[in-house]
């Protein structure tokens, strides 16, 4: 799994495909939120779907981990969200 090739843009696209569908059932998050132009985003669900634009096909959140520290979030801030713990 090559996560380090997710890019800003896969990014965007992934809260874009969000912000048109929604929160997919089961996929909120629980402890942390990325915060983009002040909406809230499931990170791990990002990822899932960057990784869909980046590669053609959607991460299980189980072939990964979430959470501070973890290479998912490594990828988030290096391409410049801010995240913050879930209220």
């Amino acid at each position: 799994m090559v996560l380090d090739d997710i890019s800003r843009d896969h990014i965007i696209q992934a809260i874009e495909l969000i912000d048109k569908e929604g929160i997919k059932k089961g996929r909120h998050s629980s402890t942390y939120d990325v915060d983009h132009n002040g909406k809230l985003y499931p990170p791990k669900l990002l990822i899932s779907l960057a990784h869909k634009f980046a590669f053609g096909e959607e991460l299980s959140p189980e072939k990964f981990d979430g959470g501070i520290n973890t290479l998912a979030f490594k990828i988030l801030e290096k391409q410049g969200t801010s995240t913050r713990e879930c209220q």
